[in-house]
């Protein structure tokens, strides 16, 4: 079985190096077998894994989060069949629902949650993509290959 420390230093390698987190969000049984997705030979075609950025990152990202986040644009490292590290493309800003994601956050559940300050870039094959939502500390990494 794998714990949630040996996901995360696994399943960090799809994040560009300038975003640290420290750990994955496994709130339920069911993420928790998203470790499959780490074996190439058990990887889901879809999915998703959530990180909790490190308070560092929410400190440097405050003032321009874009400027701050126009560097992360490749992986630390390869995964898989895949040996070179993932491209990203350009980030962009977004405003999303505030009961966007199916996970408990500071916000209210209901209807009228504020909105989340959102950034988001996305693999340059189109398989992947990446959001961060600091007001969280929420990092998502969500694949379709």
């Amino acid at each position: 079985m794998v714990n949630a420390q040996t996901l995360h230093r696994r399943a960090v390698r799809v994040l560009p190096e300038v975003i640290k987190t420290s750990g994955v969000l496994l709130d339920t049984p069911e993420q928790s077998r998203l470790a499959a997705m780490l074996f190439p030979f058990r990887r889901r075609s879809s999915g998703a894994v959530l990180f909790r950025l490190s308070e560092e990152i929410i400190g440097a990202m405050a003032d321009e989060p874009l400027a701050f986040l126009s560097a992360a644009t490749r992986a630390r490292n390869g995964i898989g069949r895949q040996r070179e590290p993932f491209v990203y493309r350009e980030w962009r800003a977004a405003r999303l629902p505030g009961n966007w994601f199916g996970v408990r956050t500071n916000r209210s559940d209901g209807p009228h949650a504020r909105p989340w300050h959102a950034y988001f870039t996305n693999r340059t094959d189109g398989k992947a993509s990446l959001v961060v939502i600091p007001d969280e500390r929420i990092v998502a990494y969500v694949w379709r290959d």
